[in-house]
């Protein structure tokens, strides 16, 4: 019986391995809802105990012994005037400070995230990450000086991804708040950030690459490749602890009945068998080519050993003509070749 080879894809992943994602756009702006709210809640713990007594201070100059006493009393809509003026004016710096070091410590998570695990909290949730864009006319740089520069200039990138993200949308809502509380200016830096906020947003929908992207050469991408890899892995381990049943299994295939009329069809065909015809006579002309190879290299080898006693008979001769020179001299180097030359027996 005709042999029979079986070929088995052993790289298939069963189903179920990867999940069924949402689109990346939305994936990002739960991603962004996410860490938006987690940002803030951070800020809120990190720089409210330092705000709260000094907003409390600026409250008592005023004459009001707590926040609702000081809300009762203020009407945003007027001009505040005597007491209220009074702790209004007392707590513009401390607004003004709460929004700067909150949008800071918004920044910094943000930054930091993406700097340590290229992914924030909310993008591991949503499964996504930030790379780095290569195009084809970046310059190719050495390993060596990539990986001694590549931490700085990481911080670098991630640190203006971040600011361009979280920069314009945070200070436009600290500024909407500090303009509630009647700071001079923050009108119009709240409504220059709120322009800014929406022309970033319209250029990442429209382009599908915000300003941020672009700015800084990174790019964000589904984790679905992890999950891939993760079921390719599997895959393996469970085929290298159950190799024996795993070939058992394609033996059980191959002496399948369908197999074996498949096989037979293949060899009766005359394309397979001139296919197969030519397949051996290129094995065959391999095989002499290999023979003549290996006759070539011996009789080069032969040549080099005959070379090598030509070179050693040459070298004793110069020996022995040498040791005649320094007896005999001259005249004793004529006569052995005298002697050479007439004989052992003189003639």
């Amino acid at each position: 019986m005709s042999e029979v080879t079986v070929d088995a894809d052993t790289t298939r992943i069963s189903p179920g391995t990867t999940g069924n994602y949402p689109p990346l756009l939305t994936r990002r702006l739960i991603a962004r809802a996410i860490d938006s709210a987690i940002a803030f809640a951070l800020a809120c713990v990190v720089v409210l105990p330092f705000t709260v007594n000094q907003a409390t201070d600026a409250l008592l100059v005023g004459g009001f012994d707590s926040f609702s006493e000081f809300l009762t009393d203020w009407d945003p809509g007027t001009v505040p005037g005597g007491s209220v003026g009074a702790a209004l004016e007392q707590l513009q710096p401390v607004v003004l400070s709460t929004i700067y070091l909150q949008a800071l410590v918004i920044w910094a998570y943000e930054w930091v995230s993406l700097t340590v695990t290229s992914s924030s909290i909310g993008k591991m949730i949503t499964r996504v990450r930030v790379t780095r864009h290569r195009n084809s006319f970046e310059p190719t740089v050495s390993r060596e000086l990539r990986s001694r520069g590549s931490w700085l200039e990481r911080l670098l990138r991630m640190g203006l991804r971040a600011g361009l993200v979280v920069g314009p949308p945070t200070l436009a809502a600290g500024m909407l708040l500090a303009a509630a509380f009647s700071v001079p200016g923050a009108v119009d830096l709240a409504e220059l950030f709120i322009a800014l906020t929406i022309v970033l947003l319209v250029v990442w929908l429209a382009g599908g690459v915000g300003l941020h992207g672009l700015a800084t050469g990174t790019r964000v991408v589904g984790f679905e490749w992890q999950e891939l890899k993760q079921g390719v892995e599997h895959q393996l381990e469970y085929h290298t602890g159950h190799a024996d049943e795993y070939l058992h299994r394609l033996q059980e295939a191959a002496r399948a009945p369908g197999v074996q009329r498949a096989a037979r069809a293949a060899e009766q065909d005359p394309r397979v068998r001139s296919v197969m015809a030519q397949g051996r006579t290129v094995a065959q002309q391999a095989e002499q080519a290999q023979e003549r190879g290996r006759r070539d290299w011996d009789s080069m080898i032969e040549g080099l050993r005959s070379r090598k006693d030509a070179k050693d008979a040459t070298t004793a001769a110069a020996r022995h003509l040498g040791e005649v020179y320094r007896e005999g001299g001259l005249r004793g180097v004529l006569q052995s070749f005298t002697r050479r030359s007439q004989g052992p027996d003189g003639q």
